[in-house]
């Protein structure tokens, strides 16, 4: 598989980038340049939707980012080519921190659906248990599919909390649930993410194991090319690190046997 594009990459934008002084425009082009990468998206975190108070983490993050990332890269010579996108975000089934205008003046939108860890905003309306947490992912998930502002859901199906649950999340999922919803997202063009943060770390308490298995998103990948999807690659990189684990895609790819076939293409 070539994998040629990465576009979940942060800056120093994010509020959670872990290093501003090093993870600018300038310098991520220069390992993509040294990595053989043809493609970067910029997509920082950004709230652009007035009607809806989008609470102090994301209230300096507005449409003034976009326009400090162009600032940026017009001082920027590279052989990459560049997109200008965003990570941007929901806190209910109907609670969209874009407007769909807004969506079409960038080259690509990544949407997640379960930012579950912002407990102040997310306005779920199931508990955390396994099948509870399964449960709003689908009712989110549904719903940003359908929003007309996702190009790709950023790191579909993962919880961002309880991940030692993980297996036993989506495990809670019938594959005809997961195949109904990823034929809807493919019946309205919207992309999954492929990305690092699939594989699983080792557990904080020694024991050598691992806090879910490979097999979980291995599963759903399988399911969405089945019904139809397209996907994107992404590190959702925070620091010039992560951006090298790139290459670790192909693996996870290979596993759910999505193709060069299957990759949809930005740059069309």
């Amino acid at each position: 598989m070539i994998l040629n594009h990465d576009i979940h990459v942060h800056t120093y934008l994010s509020a959670c980038c872990a290093e501003k002084e090093t993870h600018r425009p300038s310098n991520i082009l220069k390992v993509a340049e040294k990595m053989g990468t043809n493609t970067i998206g910029f997509s920082d975190h950004l709230w652009v939707n007035d009607s809806i108070n989008p609470g102090p983490w994301y209230a300096a993050q507005g449409r003034n980012q976009i326009e400090k990332l162009s600032k940026d890269l017009a001082e920027i010579e590279t052989t990459v080519d560049v997109l200008v996108g965003c990570e941007t975000d929901m806190y209910g089934p109907d609670i969209f921190g874009m407007t769909r205008d807004f969506a079409e003046k960038l080259d690509f939108v990544l949407l997640p659906h379960s930012h579950f860890h912002m407990t102040e905003y997310m306005r779920r309306s199931h508990d955390n248990s396994c099948r509870g947490l399964a449960a709003d992912m689908l009712e989110f998930f549904r719903a940003a599919v359908t929003s007309g502002i996702a190009t790709s859901i950023a790191h579909p199906f993962y919880p961002c909390i309880e991940m030692d649950s993980w297996d036993g999340i989506i495990d809670s999922i019938a594959d005809a649930e997961l195949s109904d919803v990823f034929a809807l997202a493919a019946e309205h063009n919207v992309a999954m993410e492929i990305t690092v943060g699939n594989y699983p770390p080792q557990k904080a308490d020694g024991s050598g194991q691992t806090r879910w298995s490979l097999e979980t998103p291995v599963r759903f990948l399988t399911l969405a090319r089945e019904a139809g999807c397209k996907f994107t690659l992404g590190t959702d990189a925070h620091s010039l690190e992560k951006l090298e684990r790139l290459p670790e895609l192909s693996g996870l790819a290979e596993a759910a046997g999505i193709t060069d076939d299957h990759i949809l293409r930005l740059d069309q």
